[in-house]
């Protein structure tokens, strides 16, 4: 059978856990508002649901969730037992402590009294890691578990739950160093020294090789002006005009040369005896016809040699370079009634 101390000690431990969740009970059972005050009184509830089923695994997380949205000494106190619990006394006795700090800012003296009388009874049992650097260096960092450790911390025991614990140690411009050092129990005294880290090799980055530039490619040689195609232009338009006036020439003298005729014919109506003995009608009509006679002559003259000046004027104009070759040739055109010259040309 368990001896007195034995039941007198777990009557103790009884007592002060019943004690803390009364007190931290107490505090949460004032009035919350809005949905994070809500959802912390839930996750409070749960935890203290599952201290009372010795799942200390499960009900640390569940106050430190309701201490996050809800912050409280009572919350504390219960986080701080649950730790104890589960055997993080270093933890257990850093959260006791900010429980008590708490308490004090909030005007719970019964809390601090609590706080402090448990933090107190775990300090003798507290396991601390010493950690010292050999060779400061400028950018050093170092870690524990993940945790940075301010330089002023180097060379301090600092209080550490039991169990395995990871260092790290990083610095510019030299390689990481990493290292387990292990508590192995409560009250254990370990030190452990961060060496001088090595230097990291010079990393040269590849040389690039450069293309030589592309030179740069002949410039083309100018386009060859195209040929003027107005050359002698206006002498031909000047023959082609001269050519038409030409032409209304002959067109006006064949007119005249028919309407003398037609006077012509007229006169010998008033000549019956002879066609050269005529009377005053006749011999007026007959004047008429001597003077169309006359100016069908004149026009016929001066058209034919606007029409062959014109000819003349447009074959001599000058004319742009063609890669085609000609030849033009004037040939004589009979036939019958008729007489003239064809003007022939190949291109």
């Amino acid at each position: 059978m368990p001896s007195l101390r034995a039941r007198l000690r777990a009557a103790g431990c009884a007592s002060t856990l019943a004690m803390v969740l009364s007190l931290a009970g107490a505090a949460r059972a004032q009035p919350a508002s809005g949905s994070g005050k809500v959802a912390a009184e839930a996750l409070f509830e749960q935890g203290r649901s599952l201290m009372a089923a010795s799942k200390y695994a499960e009900a640390c997380p569940k106050f430190a969730d309701s201490q996050r949205l809800d912050p409280s000494p009572g919350t504390l106190l219960n986080l701080a037992s649950c730790y104890e619990k589960l055997g993080r006394t270093a933890t257990s006795w850093a959260t006791y402590r900010e429980a008590a700090s708490a308490a004090n800012a909030a005007g719970r003296a019964d809390y601090v009294a609590s706080a402090q009388r448990h933090a107190d009874a775990l300090s003798p049992r507290l396991a601390k890691l010493t950690m010292t650097v050999t060779q400061p260096l400028d950018g050093l960092q170092v870690k524990r578990d993940g945790v940075d450790v301010a330089s002023a911390e180097w060379g301090v025991p600092i209080p550490v739950d039991a169990g395995a614990h990871t260092i790290d140690a990083t610095a510019p411009g030299h390689k990481p160093w990493s290292s387990t050092v292990n508590v192995a129990q409560d009250g254990a005294q370990v030190s452990v020294a961060v060496p001088a880290l090595e230097a990291a090799p010079v990393e040269t980055p590849p040389a690039v090789a450069v293309a030589p530039a592309p030179s740069p490619a002949p410039a083309p040689p100018p386009p060859a002006p195209a040929p003027d195609t107005s050359v002698g232009n206006g002498q031909r338009v000047a023959g082609i005009v001269v050519g038409v006036v030409g032409l209304a020439g002959l067109g006006l003298s064949g007119a005249f040369a028919l309407i003398a005729k037609n006077k012509y014919n007229d006169s010998l109506g008033s000549c019956p005896s002879s066609p050269n003995v005529c009377s005053q009608s006749g011999v007026d009509t007959r004047n008429d016809a001597l003077g169309f006679g006359n100016a069908a002559t004149v026009t016929f003259v001066v058209g034919a040699a606007a029409l062959a000046g014109g000819a003349i004027v447009y074959l001599v104009a000058p004319r742009a370079p063609s890669s085609a070759t000609g030849t033009l040739g004037v040939s004589p055109l009979v036939g019958a009634g008729t007489g003239g010259a064809l003007l022939q040309g190949t291109w």
